[in-house]
Parts: C-alpha cells; structure tokens; sequence
C-alpha cells in the first residue's frame, strides 16, 4: 500500500473538547438555517442539485494535485495545465466553478491561489482529504450513486448491482482504489482516534483487541497515549501485513500481535477487550450478527466488547450519520447508520449486554459485556 506520510510517534492531535464541538454544530446549524431562510428556495434546491458536480470538480483537482501544485504561490490556469496536461481552459472553468464553492481563490489577474479550504486538499496532510475527494469521485463510486433510483426501489445496495461484486471484493482487484479507500479511512480515524482514547478509561484494560483494525491507525495511538496497553490487530492478511511500518514508525511495534484473517471467520482470544469502529455500519442485520457471534465466541463471560459508532437516531437529522447512511446503502452491502436501540438489539442477539454509552458529538463509544 502506498501512503504519502505515515504518521508520526507523537499522538494525534487532540480534537476541541465535546462542548465546543457542540456549540460550533450548533452555531453552524443556526447560521446555515439563517442564510437559508434569506435565498429563495429556488435557489438554494438548484445549488443543491448540482452536487454531483462538486463531486467531480473536487475529484478533479485532488488527482490533479491543484493544492500541491499551488503550495508555493498562485499559478494562472495556463502554466497549471502544462503542469497537469489537462486544457488550460477547461481547468480555469473548473478552478473557477470550485472558487464559487469556496474552494481556490480566482485572483483579478486570472491565478488561482489556495485558501483554507484547499490547504486542506494537499498531501501530507492527516485528515488526508485529498484521498477521499479522490475516492468519492472515482468512477466505480459515482457509477454506483447513478443507480441510486434502483436502489431506492428495491433498498438494494447499487454497488453490486453495477459491478457484479461486493466493493470489498472490487478493491481487491483494484489496488489503487483500494489504497486511496485506506486512505481515506486512515484520515478519518487519525481524526477520530484521540477522541475515542480519551474518551473510554482504558487504565481499567490491559490488553485490547482492534477488529477489523486496518494498518493500525487506531491500536497504535491508544498504545501512545496508554503506555500500559498491549494490542491485538486482526484484518485481512495483505492489510494486516502493510501495519509493521505503521507501528514501527510510531513506536509501538514491539507491543501488538499481528493477526491476519477475516472477522467472518475468527478473531484471537485473550484479550480484555475487543473493539469494533465503524465495522458493523457497512454490513446489514444479519452479516452484523454473524460478525459479533463470531466475536463472541473469542470471548469469555464478562469481558467487554467496545463499538465506535455514528448513533444516529432515526427521526434525527441533525449530525454526520445521515450523509454517512445513504452512503453505506448505496455502496456498501446493505450497510447503515443505527439507533442506540437498534445496536443494543444486535448485540443483544450474540449474546452481549450493553453496560454503558460513552457519547459525543461525532463517533461514541457502546460497550458491552459478554454474557453467558
């Protein structure tokens, strides 16, 4: 696998603390219903309708590395599609169409310069935006977004309808958007992982299983900011095999057990606890079942299970899940965002009792204990 930056020994920058995290949510919300209520709705439904287009513009320029290219200074569209060999004046039109979003400053000369927005875009940078502008614009992803009214008919997911299998079993043939998915997921992890190790009191632990773990993003920076933890990583056995030069590089190599395999099939026991983040939102009832059966039968009685999550509450719009949902119904097998009662359902069928809730604004953590 291919990552332009590996992430370093030092723990991940710490997110805001949760209240302002709320507040800046909520600001946002009242701005944003502020604004809205001042366009006429014509507008406003336009401009939404055109997402599609944004999908792609903003695709276009990470795969044509604009930020990166940007990054010592404005450039006009001309030297740029040299650069790129693109048409310069088709990449000015696109420039152009991105500053509207908000996106690139279009100067009065012509150039384009970066802004926050696009900073945000170049490589080497954690969040690693430019991996999931990539991915979400690629074409396998987009093909699968226009079969959406099928999907919507039946509630069958597009991807396997478009493509003829899984997406899981697309990356396998297609390294390269395979690695630009990790990636992605490595950036919203990096963004997640401080909040879920602050959140949970791992000192009442030792050792922790992650399942499901990819290259050890997670494990490895609750082993930094957990001095006394040990780790088990267990995910298919070419991801699990890339993980070394992650947790070498961040210090904790010497502390994790590599496991490769598949969480349909088995997971090592001896851990205290085993932990699931976003796992069981890409897979429908069943499958999720079948993933914390197979859990469970690794663990004893009383031993705890720990699931990071969007709780996205069926009648609740207000927060990241609803986006993430229509996603995992499209692309992924029957996946979805769930309700705090519908997780406690799942893990009341493979036998685990939900002990407590540990919230936030974005992911939280649901433990639950093994019962016999």
């Amino acid at each position: 696998m291919r990552f332009d930056q590996e992430p370093s020994p030092a723990p991940f920058p710490p997110p805001p603390p949760r209240w302002i995290i709320r507040a800046v949510l909520a600001l946002r919300r009242a701005l944003r219903a502020t604004a809205e209520a001042l366009v006429p709705p014509e507008v406003r439904v336009l401009e939404l309708a055109t997402g599609v287009a944004a999908t792609k513009l903003l695709a276009a320029a990470a795969q044509l590395r604009i930020a990166d290219r940007l990054a010592d200074g404005p450039l006009g569209a001309r030297e740029l599609a040299a650069r790129c060999q693109v048409d310069a004046d088709a990449l000015h039109r696109t420039l152009r169409a991105l500053s509207h979003l908000g996106v690139f400053e279009l100067r009065a000369d012509g150039r384009f310069a970066n802004n926050r927005l696009a900073r945000a875009l170049a490589g080497g940078n954690l969040a690693r935006l430019r991996d999931a502008c990539e991915y979400i614009g690629s074409p396998s992803n987009v093909r699968a977004w226009n079969d959406f009214d099928e999907t919507l008919r039946t509630g069958r997911n597009a991807f396997e309808r478009v493509h003829g299998m899984s997406v899981w079993d697309w990356f396998e043939q297609h390294p390269d958007e395979r690695d630009t998915f990790a990636g992605f997921m490595m950036g919203r992890t990096i963004a997640d992982a401080p909040l879920v190790a602050a959140l949970y009191p791992f000192g009442e632990i030792e050792r922790v299983c992650d399942v499901g773990g990819g290259r050890g993003t997670l494990l490895s920076e609750l082993l930094v900011r957990h001095p006394h933890l040990t780790g088990m990583l267990c995910d298919a056995p070419a991801v699990v095999a890339s993980a070394a030069a992650l947790l070498s590089r961040r210090g904790v190599r010497d502390r994790v057990e590599l496991h490769p395999g598949s969480f349909f099939d088995s997971v090592p026991a001896g851990a205290d606890a085993y932990l699931l983040k976003n796992i069981l939102h890409d897979w429908d009832d069943a499958r999720c079942t079948h993933i914390l059966d197979v859990v469970r039968r690794a663990m004893r009685a009383d031993q705890r299970l720990l699931l990071v999550e969007w709780i996205t509450e069926r009648n609740d719009a207000a927060g990241l899940g609803a986006l993430s949902d229509v996603q995992m119904m499209t692309v992924c097998s029957e996946g979805r965002e769930r309700g705090r009662a519908e997780l406690e359902a799942l893990l009341a069928q493979s036998r685990f009792r939900l002990r407590r809730v540990l919230p936030s604004p974005t992911v939280s953590i649901l433990e639950a204990v093994a019962v016999k």
